[in-house]
């Protein structure tokens, strides 16, 4: 997950707090999916794979929410990550 994270957006970070489990697809696949959040603690260079093609976009939480309120974001996973991470931010658990 940290390397992942490291490899696709270039940051590192501290105090991850584990969101839970997502089932994208559930009864149609058994995918599932790992939510983690985390302070940002450095920003650096990506290294993607050769086939990874991919814009990293520093967002603040507050214009994250509202893309998600205003269905600018269509990916649940996304869509879930952000709206919870937003609530750990608003009680002071992140």
């Amino acid at each position: 997950m940290k390397r992942e994270q490291q490899e696709e957006t270039g940051t590192t970070g501290t105090n991850y707090v584990n969101l839970g489990q997502l089932y994208p697809s559930p009864g149609y696949t058994n995918e599932i999916i790992y939510l983690y959040a985390c302070r940002a603690e450095s920003f650096g260079d990506t290294d993607f794979d050769d086939d990874e093609f991919l814009e990293v976009e520093r967002i603040p939480m507050e214009k994250a929410v509202g893309m998600v309120m205003n269905n600018e974001i269509a990916d649940s996973k996304t869509q879930v990550l952000v709206l919870k991470t937003a609530q750990l931010l608003k009680e002071g658990r992140l």
